[in-house]
């Protein structure tokens, strides 16, 4: 029985897939319909009664993640007109959304996009562009305020450092659209290489900034390039467009330190495919796992068992009865304790047809792990 872990020294012995005292306890979080639904259920809303670790990680110095492309500064967000009990609004990213009044992104319900930023090469290299420019000095103001005190911690063992950005992928399709990005491939790959190019300067120029400071302990990726039979475009896509600049980005972050970087990739859908890909690129942790999708951890785990992967928790069966949930819990933990390396969490936040009641029963099996 290994000696009890702080939260810093068992997320370094987990994502090194090494023994750990326990399992890290996390999850992915709440729809807000959730958090209501578990309010009128009884929740006084403390989320201690859910049992999770406080965070390893300090925060992180500049934002560059999210569904939308990392500008600054942003559009203004404002209603565009209601009609039939929707809502059109620009987001701050300068698409249009249309959604059920009072229900915008975040819900449970995704919004219904009606415009992408860009629509034109115009758009692009004059409203959309220029709010990519890693030296804008509001990108800095909370980096400059606040990275002695991050090192301070780091250097003491207190926290790790993590970035997170967009991912290429999710980056051209938020700023073209599904369908807009598949054309641009053929129709415009010169629009979508300066975008490419746009991307890389942005992200290189931040985190080496960032990075000459504080080392990283993991550089976390949203890309969302599954849907749920597999990948959005094809290897060859992959390759052209998008894995180069991976390649740039990874080997200059690891190259500028001494200590490992873990490289995580975050994407919804049917992942089986793109894992040994993105794998060759340089990234070592996977996530979410949906298992609506066709993800299976057990058997992922067991083809790849040199990552690391975090989720795989069928949030259905959470809805369902406790006998379901405990047959559930006791089919894949056993499997993935001894595999190792892996960070149980839902395949995705947790819908509010989850009860409070049903929720606490999971975590109460999951602590026995």
């Amino acid at each position: 029985m290994l000696n009890e872990m702080t939260v810093v020294q068992r997320e370094i012995a987990t994502l090194n897939i090494e023994p750990a005292d326990r399992f890290i306890r996390r999850d992915w979080g709440l729809f807000p319909e959730t958090r209501a639904a578990w309010l009128s259920q009884g929740w006084d809303g403390d989320a201690g009664v859910l049992k999770y670790d406080e965070s390893p990680f300090a925060p992180v110095l500049v934002n560059l993640v999210g569904i939308d492309a990392p500008l600054y500064p942003e559009f203004d967000e404002k209603v565009i007109k209601e009609k039939n009990g929707f809502t059109f609004m620009q987001t701050k990213s300068g698409a249009i959304e249309k959604f059920l009044r009072d229900k915008p992104r975040y819900y449970e319900i995704m919004p219904e996009y009606i415009k992408h930023p860009v629509q034109s090469n115009d758009e692009w290299f004059n409203d959309v562009k220029p709010r990519l420019n890693p030296d804008t000095p509001g990108r800095w103001s909370f980096f400059n305020a606040n990275k002695n005190e991050i090192l301070r911690a780091v250097e003491s063992g207190e926290k790790l450092y993590y970035a997170s950005g967009i991912g290429a992928y999710m980056y051209l399709r938020a700023l073209l659209g599904p369908e807009g990005v598949m054309y641009a491939f053929y129709d415009d790959p010169d629009l979508i290489r300066d975008m490419m190019d746009t991307w890389l300067h942005l992200s290189k120029t931040a985190l080496l900034r960032v990075q000459s400071h504080v080392p990283y302990f993991k550089y976390l990726i949203g890309e969302d390039i599954c849907y749920k039979n597999g990948p959005l475009i094809s290897p060859e896509m992959m390759e052209e467009f998008i894995f180069p600049y991976y390649r740039d980005l990874l080997t200059s972050l690891q190259l500028n330190q001494r200590e490992r970087i873990h490289f995580e990739m975050d994407t919804d859908g049917n992942c089986d495919k793109i894992i040994p890909l993105y794998k060759a690129v340089g990234f070592d942790i996977f996530t979410p796992f949906e298992v609506a999708a066709g993800n299976d951890i057990i058997q992922i785990g067991s083809k790849h068992t040199d990552i690391v992967m975090f989720g795989g928790v069928d949030k259905r069966v959470l809805a369902d009865s406790k006998t379901a949930i405990k047959s559930y819990v006791d089919e894949i933990m056993p499997v993935m304790n001894k595999r190792g390396g892996y960070v149980p969490t839902c395949d995705h936040a947790i819908p509010s047809n989850v009860t409070f009641d049903n929720y606490l029963y999971y975590r109460e099996l999951m602590m026995k792990y």
